[in-house]
């Protein structure tokens, strides 16, 4: 079964997702493939280029991926007629083997999805601006934009300093057996253009609590993002990293390390109605080189910011 934006969680009596997965894994060239994809995402002819291995193979290897749930095949048009981008789509995936056993509670999760142009308040700097599904919202690099009523239709939105808030209702967290909150979003640098190593140190913060600064490698491009619409440009950014940050009992973590101490009771993300949500970039950061935060219509993973709540 689906466990959450870019991760899935099976147990031992998902036989035929199992077998899939066991499948799609088992292959060198399909382990090779997922690795390449892992940083961007490449048509067919690319991975064929990349990997000396025939068209018709790829396209054999990609469909068995395609199957497992672990890629997307995507048709985009192209200089030559429809090529097809592949993707990633899952990121994380668990096989639990003990599930069915009682040898642990089970679990369950709700969802939100909390679109990017939906944020409570803004601070930003130029460069900056906001997309729309159906382009341009307003003129790049006009703040102004970002308190404009329709800034809630963004699908991309980027600065180089500043930060978003977002208030997030809490109405999930209401239960004693909560057991972890995540917050998912895809997000990259903003240089001109794009620069695939232009470093930029992003920070995270829950309730004005700072969690932590990761720092992103790139603004990335160069391949096409594979949700991005048809005019948006191959000169601009094109997909970012798809980041979760889990805060549990036991601290907070992001990428499955710990980054804080802090906790669900520390952070009081059930007091009152709703929790905040911070994501930006400091100016006198180490590597102050913006940000790109991705709607579900742009970049590589079709999500919102999500917020998953697991509870027992």
């Amino acid at each position: 079964m689906e466990y959450g934006k870019g991760s899935y969680h099976y147990n031992l009596k998902d036989t035929e997702n199992v077998s899939r997965l066991a499948k799609a894994l088992s292959s060198q060239t399909r382990l090779d493939i997922l690795r390449l994809l892992l940083h961007s995402s490449m048509s067919m002819t690319e991975l064929s280029k990349k990997l000396y291995v025939s068209m018709s193979s790829i396209s054999m290897h990609t469909g068995i991926l395609e199957k497992a749930d672990l890629i997307t095949i995507t048709p985009k048009p192209g200089l030559h007629g429809a090529k097809k981008l592949c993707g990633i789509k899952a990121e994380k995936i668990c096989i639990d083997l003990f599930e069915d056993n009682n040898c642990s509670p089970s679990l369950s999760e709700k969802y939100q999805d909390i679109p990017i142009g939906d944020y409570a308040q803004a601070k930003v700097s130029a460069p900056c601006g906001i997309v729309t599904k159906e382009g341009y919202f307003e003129e790049e690099d006009r703040p102004y934009c970002f308190y404009e009523p329709e800034h809630v239709n963004a699908q991309l939105i980027w600065f180089m300093t500043g930060c978003l808030t977002y208030r997030i209702s809490n109405r999930n967290l209401q239960t004693e057996h909560l057991k972890r909150v995540e917050i998912s979003f895809e997000v990259c640098a903003e240089a001109p253009g794009y620069n695939n190593t232009w470093p930029s140190d992003i920070f995270l913060m829950i309730n004005d609590h700072m969690i932590t600064t990761f720092r992103a490698d790139g603004d990335y491009g160069g391949t096409r993002g594979v949700n991005n619409p048809t005019w948006w440009r191959d000169s601009n950014t094109q997909f970012g990293d798809l980041k979760i940050l889990s805060v549990t009992d036991n601290g907070v973590f992001l990428e499955n390390q710990k980054v804080s101490k802090e906790n669900i009771h520390s952070l009081k993300m059930s007091d009152d109605y709703y929790f905040t949500f911070s994501i930006g970039v400091d100016r006198g950061a180490k590597f102050p080189g913006g940000l790109n935060l991705f709607g579900k219509c742009f970049g590589n993973y079709a999500q919102n910011i999500t917020i998953k709540s697991v509870y027992t």
